[in-house]
């Protein structure tokens, strides 16, 4: 992956739900990428259990395989999470999660909570699923990516796992068409339904609508 950027971030939450201003983080994982040579490789990660002020649903343990008794007993408090995770970012680094527009909210009700009430996100974002969904028909979730290329994701649903998994679809991504900047800052979206909000950046964020076959909507208006 040859983009213009030191320092890239791949991030995760596992949640209780999809809504960041009603559900609460569960979990939080990362890979820190470093530029070496043409690509990046690894240089830091985290995966860190949140405790709960409530336990949580049987549903969400089927889901991620996260028990009460393992944020009870190894959860640590979420500031002490976001402050790890604020760490692994720079000035420069690009944000990138598998259906970002989804966990970003998450993320900058951390940045709300424990930096300034109206923060808004500063650095470049790149959505992982814009990119899938731009080349490959539905179904578009990380599990469809990692099965398309015959990626290894053993502990899905889990977040630093899942995050990795990140990383190595978009290197296939990548390696299939090296065209990753055409989709920094851009949301795609199903038309259908109201466009994704981006108020959490500072950046002008360019949404697109992507249908459902791979059209390259994104590739297409660039």
């Amino acid at each position: 992956m040859n983009l213009k950027y030191q320092s890239i971030l791949i991030f995760d939450f596992e949640t209780t739900g999809l809504s960041a201003a009603n559900d609460r983080i569960i979990e939080v994982g990362a890979v820190k990428l470093k530029k070496a040579g043409d690509g990046y490789e690894v240089v830091e990660s985290m995966n860190e259990l949140i405790k709960q002020p409530e336990p949580i649903s049987a549903f969400i343990t089927n889901l991620t395989g996260i028990t009460n008794e393992m944020l009870k007993k190894d959860g640590i408090d979420d500031e002490i999470a976001f402050q790890m995770l604020n760490n692994l970012i720079d000035e420069d680094t690009l944000l990138v999660a598998h259906n970002l527009a989804s966990d970003i909210g998450f993320l900058l009700k951390l940045f709300q909570k424990y930096v300034e009430k109206n923060y808004a996100i500063k650095n470049d974002i790149l959505d992982c699923m814009a990119v899938y969904k731009d080349r490959y028909p539905y179904p578009h979730k990380l599990m469809n990516a990692v099965e398309t290329f015959g990626i290894v994701n053993e502990n899905a649903h889990r977040a630093s796992d899942d995050a990795l998994a990140t990383f190595k679809v978009l290197q296939a991504l990548d390696q299939q068409q090296p065209n990753l900047e055409v989709y920094v800052n851009v949301l795609g979206y199903n038309p259908k339904y109201p466009k994704p909000d981006i108020y959490f950046s500072k950046k002008s964020i360019k949404r697109v609508g992507q249908g459902m076959n791979g059209q390259r909507e994104i590739e297409k208006s660039a």
